[in-house]
């Protein structure tokens, strides 16, 4: 959790923010996608969130069920807020796709184009992504241990991102597990050691390398960084949230995001305002509840016109 908080950080406009790409259905790589299914919807979002994301080896295990698990959770929230915000903005899309399919398009629209490959991380149904764009190219490699389907897919391209965690004696000490068998399955069976990340980037070649999935403490970073170094020697980037690559066709750019520390919600803009909402003939609350209403209370009138619930 935090990635929502982060991206309202930065202040993007909510009404072109409505898809999200999911790589597996680990906790830290999806458990803020209420979050800003929420609260992008309330910021300017006024189309349902698309969720692309992979099955699983069995359907309960898949994007799909995913989220209908979390729309049911949200049935309350979501009919609370509908009339008073758009109505589709509440809505939540599953795009589930076969995770054993390589090369597979899952996105193809206005000269992007998103293609899928598998992935290996604790269960089947990891997968990575490549997005290709203008002739400039950015692949995520999600959660993985080096594979054959990452090397093919990410080679030579423009920005390359893949997990990098801690030697197995870095996790171990910083977890306090005391447990070494442990923490070398973790780093190394199901997860991306810094040597052998280093080792793929040397295979891949991309214009720029960048390793994230770790707490960058400076003696794990020390480790990290010089781990990576005795089997890569490319452009590299160690990073953790809120950094920002400039990607042309002749140069990349690292910089670090400024954002304040106290964040707001941006305003939602002139889509969200105009967009349909549903005028309920029913009232939302049950005459006990109304019946609870305090007398000395009296709340403005309503006003009529299209920016009142119902309007266009």
């Amino acid at each position: 959790t935090g990635s929502a908080e982060n991206l309202f950080a930065i202040q993007p406009r909510f009404a072109k923010v409505d898809k999200v790409f999911l790589s597996h259905l680990h906790s830290d790589h999806f458990g803020d996608l209420d979050a800003l299914w929420i609260g992008g919807w309330g910021s300017g979002r006024y189309t349902p969130l698309q969720v692309y994301g992979p099955s699983g080896s069995k359907p309960e295990l898949g994007t799909a069920a995913a989220v209908e698990g979390l729309t049911r959770a949200y049935a309350w929230d979501v009919a609370g807020r509908t009339g008073a915000w758009p109505d589709a903005g509440g809505k939540l899309v599953a795009h589930e796709f076969d995770y054993k399919e390589d090369k597979q398009v899952v996105y193809d629209d206005n000269g992007v184009r998103v293609t899928a490959f598998p992935a290996i991380h604790v269960l089947d149904g990891s997968v990575s992504y490549r997005l290709d764009w203008n002739g400039l190219s950015f692949v995520f490699g999600g959660d993985s241990v080096p594979n054959k389907w990452f090397i093919e897919n990410a080679k030579g391209a423009d920005l390359v991102v893949h997990e990098c965690i801690y030697t197995p004696e870095g996790m171990n000490d910083f977890y306090g597990w005391n447990n070494m068998r442990t923490a070398t399955y973790v780093s190394s069976y199901i997860h991306t050691p810094p040597t052998a990340f280093g080792k793929l980037m040397s295979a891949v070649e991309p214009r720029m390398a960048v390793a994230y999935h770790a707490i960058l403490l400076p003696d794990l970073l020390q480790q990290t960084t010089e781990s990576i170094r005795k089997t890569y020697d490319g452009p590299l980037s160690i990073v953790g949230d809120l950094v920002v690559w400039n990607v042309t066709k002749d140069d990349i750019m690292v910089r670090e995001a400024v954002v304040p520390e106290i964040l707001y919600p941006p305003p939602a803009g002139p889509e969200w305002g105009s967009a349909k909402r549903t005028e309920s003939t029913e009232p939302k609350l049950s005459e006990f509840i109304e019946g609870g209403w305090w007398e000395e209370y009296e709340p403005p009138p309503l006003p009529d016109g299209p920016d009142s619930p119902g309007g266009e």
